[in-house]
């Protein structure tokens, strides 16, 4: 007995744009057909075992699969079978960056091979996001065709995403996000394309004065005493660094001491741990 496919009709108006922007409302394509045998008879009211294939053609034409299932559907009492297909949100960033393709078979036998269409909507839709877009989301589950930016393993089936960051989406955790290159202000570097910067504070002085009132120091002079010239006593100082000397050489003996200046001036530190504006707590999540 050989089936034919008569009729196959994917509702991608509504199908592909909900998987795009990963509506609440995707339930996957819709299928549907008429079974015939081989002398192209309608198979009325019966349970037929097909296989649905969903794959698409890497830049090597390789088939690469998207989903696959097998599963019993029944006919009506016109040979019409409707099914839907899920290949659940995992798989929509598949369907976002490749043309797809529906196989159908009955055993070894292929009924159909079609490449699915997508409609303008949908192709708008599709394009909108891009992979590996980075957006704030309030919430703690990322919304289905995306991902928490926490630095967990990405799904295998998330090549695109995988083949610009890596087998794991990036952890932005406590982070901001800053342009990379220069800035066109102050031309200071952001950090480089998927690298980091860490915190730092721009270079700078404190200035401080101090004062000290609460010391003095008492001079003799020989010469001074003989009846000698004017003491100048800052004008130089002794080798042994105790002795004082005057304009004219004499030596300067230093009598009384009340105390000696020890000035230490530090600032206070003030602050927290780190440099940071004004900010609102979000989760970061990328686009598969």
């Amino acid at each position: 007995m050989k089936t034919k496919l008569l009729l196959m009709l994917c509702l991608f108006c509504a199908t592909m744009s909900s998987y795009a922007q990963s509506s609440a409302s995707q339930s996957g394509i819709a299928v549907q057909g008429i079974a015939r045998d081989a002398n192209n008879t309608a198979l009325l009211n019966q349970t037929i075992n097909l296989t649905f294939t969903l794959y698409y053609l890497d830049a090597s034409s390789i088939e690469q699969t998207i989903y696959k299932i097998t599963k019993n559907v029944t006919t009506d009492a016109f040979g019409v079978f409707s099914d839907v297909i899920d290949p659940t949100a995992v798989n929509n960033s598949l369907f976002a960056n490749n043309p797809a393709y529906l196989r159908i078979e009955k055993g070894t036998e292929i009924i159909s091979d079609e490449k699915l269409r997508h409609v303008p909507y949908a192709i708008s839709a599709n394009n909108g996001v891009p992979t590996g877009s980075i957006m704030p989301f309030i919430g703690t589950v990322a919304p289905e065709g995306w991902v928490l930016c926490n630095g967990a393993a990405l799904p295998t089936t998330a090549k695109a995403l995988i083949a610009l960051v890596g087998n794991n989406a990036p952890n932005l955790q406590g982070m901001f996000l800053r342009g990379t290159g220069n800035s066109p202000v102050n031309n200071q570097p952001g950090p480089a394309l998927k690298g980091t910067q860490n915190d730092s504070f721009k270079s700078h002085n404190h200035s401080a004065s101090a004062s000290d009132s609460g010391h003095t120091h008492g001079y003799g002079d020989i010469y001074y005493s003989e009846g000698g010239g004017n003491i100048a006593v800052s004008e130089r100082r002794g080798l042994n660094g105790n002795t004082d000397y005057d304009n004219a050489g004499y030596e300067i003996r230093r009598t009384s001491d009340t105390g000696y200046a020890n000035i230490s001036v530090t600032t206070a530190n003030s602050g927290d741990s780190e440099t940071r504006p004004v900010n609102y707590g979000v989760n970061y999540i990328i686009k598969l």
